[in-house]
Formats: structure tokens, C-alpha cells, sequence
């Protein structure tokens, strides 16, 4: 019987089926193997086996005197698209997951989530001492309590394929109280294994007067009540700060924040989304990447804030401070206010110390409820200029417009105005003793309102 009657390919398709369940196999039973990452390595063993079995396939045709067939079969072309999708989802979820361990990624139908807590032994540390609560994946609560002791709640949980296996897992993350150096870390033993990390959650009452640092790579942050400095990171996830009595530093690498009721200063940096601060009782600092609206609220000294489109300095800031995509609000400064921007529309209310605006490629609208006292300065590129003073208002001005007109509300005949046919300029002096008000901008009108 010749050989070309045959089926062609039977070996490499039985073999391809048994590499396809012992794949399933070992991801259902033993998920830690690190199937992804010794695929990425070790993948041209595919080739080697597609070899082999070809060449003891066109040896057997050739015994038999029949012809080898064709160099693949419609079955093993399939067997071999299934194959490659099922290695190539096995890298690409190991890569994501050790990337982003914090990510439900999960590609084993037969693996279920299991979670487990616990409390451990109070500790107890002296006043004031630095105490720093880390955790690789999970979330970080800490309270203030009344004693002098450490008291820790931990909440793990993993996916695995059987119960006793996260078990395992999970148990092999413990989680900590010891010294370290002139402190105390509070921390899980070892929270990664082949397979990526335990998720611990670490809810921590500590002395009020500690020395706090709080840091995850990914997860969220609470932190509420602390009498002592606190200092907060997080790689992925948002940070929460209430009610402390100290100064407070934050760094984001995506998540969001919100700050209040802080005693000291405030230093919030890196990168994130919505930002929220208010009731700072010293100097507020923001420095970073934000995608998401920026709001900050009352703070009693210096407000700075840097970000890749606009650098504001504000002293006293006792009304809010508001950043969008595309526009920046401004109300109630009791004292200097100082902008440098582009890209943004300024909409600013009732600045009583100097103010100082240089704006590109965006509208500047500013108002006063009461008569400015200081100096205002603004410099705008391709925008128009809206300035709102009362009608009893005393100033010196000075404006100038570059392919655009000035319009003025107010009448005194100090005033002169002049348009021409590609510039117009407002100078003059209304009333006595008033501060002097400077204004250029290009491709745009400036408004000099009157309002009672």
C-alpha cells in the first residue's frame, strides 16, 4: 500500500495537540511556572519540533515508496494558527501582568480569586519616630489612633487554580513590624513569585505623632489624622490625605489626589489626573504632568503651581485656583499673583496685590469687585485682553495693541484712545493716586470695562 494514501501530517497534529494540553496543563495546575516568560525564551524549540516531525514523516513516505505529501495540510496549518495565538497570549499576559501586576488580568478560566485577613501582634514605638508602611500591590490606610502602639489589619488575596495553592502563596507574603535603622518598616516578606505578586492591603493604626511614609507601587493611599509629617508615593493608584498636622509631600505616577486640612506645607509632584487641594495652612506646592482638572482652595501662604503649560505663583490664596484643558480661573488672591501661561484662556477675579500675567496663544479676562491697589502688568500673544474695573477706580494706563483695537468704557477726557488700521493704544490717567496698568498684546482687542 503506498504511503500517499495516507493522511499526511498526523504526527506533527498529534503532537501539536499534546504540546496544546500540556500547555492547559501546567497554566491550570501550577500557574507559578512562568509560562510566559519561557515561551519568549524558548519559543524556536517550535521549530525544532516542526523539524523533526517532517523528517521522520518524509522518511516514513519514502519506506513506504509513496510521496511525502504536501509540506503542510490544511490541519496542521490550523493546528499551528491556534498554537501560535494560544504562546503568543501566554507572553503577552505575562509581560502586561509584571508590568502591571496591579491589572485583573486573568487568561486561566479554571483560576479563581481567594482572599484571606488577618491582624497582627500591637507593636509598640516610641513618639515620634519614623515609620514607613510599604506594600508592592495592595492599598495603604493608615488612622491615627490614641495609644502608643502599632496595630496592623492585612487582607490579602491572589488568583491560583486551587485553594490550597493561594493559600500558599498567600501566606508566603507575611507581612511585618520591624526595626529599621532609627524606624520601623511595616511590610509584606515576600510578595512576588513567579507568577507576579500576592495583593496585600495594609489598614494601620499608628501613635499620632509618628513620622509617617506610606509608599505602593500600585494601589490607593489613605492617610488621616497624623500630628506628624507625612510623605505619600504611589506608582499607580490615588492618594487621599485628610486632617494632618504637619507637612505633607506627594508623589503620583498616574491616579489622582486630594489634600486638605493640612498644618504645614504641602508638596505635591510627578504625574496624575485630578488634583484636589484645599485648607493648607502653609505654603502649597504643585509640580508636575496633571491631566485632569486642578483645583486648589484656600492657602494661607504661597501657592505655586508648575505644570507643562503654565507656571502660577499666589500669596494668600483665599478663594480656589482652577486648571482645565483649556482654561485656568482664578478668585480672590489677597496678595501677589503672577502667571505665566500658553494655551489657556485666564479668567481671573479680584486680585489685590500686583499682578502679573505673560499669556500666549489664549484670551486673559480679569476683574476686580473692588479698586486695584498695585501694579498690573499683562503681556498677551494672540488674544484679546477683558479688563473690568469699578467706576471709581483710580489708575494709570497704558495699552497697546498689535493688529487689533482697544475699546473703553470709561470717559475722562485724560484718556486718549486711538485705532488705526492695524494698531490701536489707550494711555492716559482717570481720578489720582492710582496704580499704573500696563497691557500688549497681539491679534486681539483689549476692553477697558466700567462696571458700578
Amino acid at each position: 500500500m503506498s504511503y500517499s494514501g495516507r493522511p499526511q501530517g498526523m504526527i506533527l497534529r498529534g503532537l501539536l495537540l499534546i504540546l496544546l494540553g500540556g500547555l492547559f496543563l501546567i497554566h491550570r495546575f501550577y500557574p507559578e511556572f512562568g509560562l510566559g516568560h519561557l515561551i519568549r525564551v524558548y519559543w524556536p524549540l517550535l521549530l525544532i519540533l516542526w523539524g523533526v516531525t517532517k523528517l521522520i514523516e518524509h522518511l516514513r513516505a519514502k519506506q513506504s515508496g509513496g510521496s511525502g505529501g504536501p509540506f503542510l495540510t490544511g490541519g496542521e496549518v490550523g493546528l499551528l494558527v491556534l498554537l501560535i495565538l494560544v504562546l503568543v497570549g501566554f507572553s503577552i499576559v505575562d509581560v502586561i501582568h509584571r508590568r502591571n501586576p496591579g491589572m485583573d488580568i486573568n487568561v486561566d478560566l479554571f483560576s479563581q480569586k481567594y482572599s484571606q485577613s488577618h491582624n497582627l501582634t500591637p507593636v509598640k514605638i516610641p513618639a515620634g519616630a519614623p515609620v514607613t508602611v510599604q506594600t508592592g500591590l495592595g492599598n495603604i490606610t493608615v488612622h491615627a489612633g490614641e495609644g502608643e502602639s502599632v496595630r496592623v489589619e492585612v487582607n490579602q488575596s491572589t488568583a491560583a487554580a486551587t485553594e490550597s495553592h493561594a493559600r500558599t502563596r498567600m501566606n508566603d507574603a507575611g507581612v511585618v513590624v520591624e526595626k529599621s535603622g532609627a524606624g520601623y518598616l511595616i511590610h509584606p516578606v515576600k510578595q512576588d513569585d513567579r507568577h507576579g505578586r500576592v495583593s496585600v492591603d495594609l489598614d494601620v493604626e499608628l501613635p499620632k505623632s509618628v513620622i509617617l511614609a506610606a509608599t505602593t507601587s500600585h494601589g490607593d493611599i489613605n492617610i488621616s489624622g497624623m500630628a506628624g509629617a507625612v510623605t505619600a508615593s504611589s506608582q499607580s493608584g490615588d492618594v487621599e490625605i485628610h486632617n494632618s498636622g504637619a507637612d505633607v509631600s506627594v508623589n503620583l505616577e498616574r491616579g489622582d489626589a486630594h489634600v486638605s486640612d493640612v498644618a504645614g506645607n504641602l508638596r505635591l509632584t510627578g504625574k496624575g489626573n485630578e488634583i484636589d487641594i484645599s485648607d493648607i495652612k502653609g505654603d502649597a506646592t504643585l509640580e508636575g504632568d496633571f491631566f485632569g482638572p486642578i483645583r486648589i482652595r484656600n492657602v494661607a501662604k504661597t501657592t505655586h503651581c508648575a505644570t507643562p503649560s503654565s507656571d502660577i505663583t499666589l500669596v494668600r490664596l483665599a478663594g480656589r485656583l482652577e486648571l482645565d484643558s483649556g482654561e485656568i480661573e482664578i478668585s480672590d488672591v489677597a496678595g501677589v499673583a503672577t502667571l505665566t501661561t500658553h494655551n489657556k484662556d485666564l479668567d481671573i477675579e479680584n486680585v489685590a496685590g500686583r499682578l502679573k500675567i505673560l499669556n500666549t496663544h489664549g484670551d486673559v479676562k480679569v476683574r476686580w469687585s473692588d479698586p486695584p491697589r498695585e501694579e498690573i502688568n499683562i503681556v498677551n500673544e494672540s488674544g484679546e485682553v477683558d479688563l473690568t474695573l469699578p467706576g471709581k477706580s483710580s489708575f494709570e494706563i497704558s495699552a497697546v495693541t498689535r493688529s487689533g483695537e482697544v475699546s473703553s468704557e470709561f470717559e475722562e477726557a485724560s484718556l486718549k484712545e486711538v485705532n488705526g488700521s492695524d494698531s490701536g493704544s489707550l494711555n492716559g490717567k482717570v481720578g489720582i493716586h492710582g496704580p499704573k496698568i500696563s497691557v500688549a498684546t497681539s491679534y486681539g482687542t483689549i476692553y477697558l470695562r466700567r462696571s458700578s
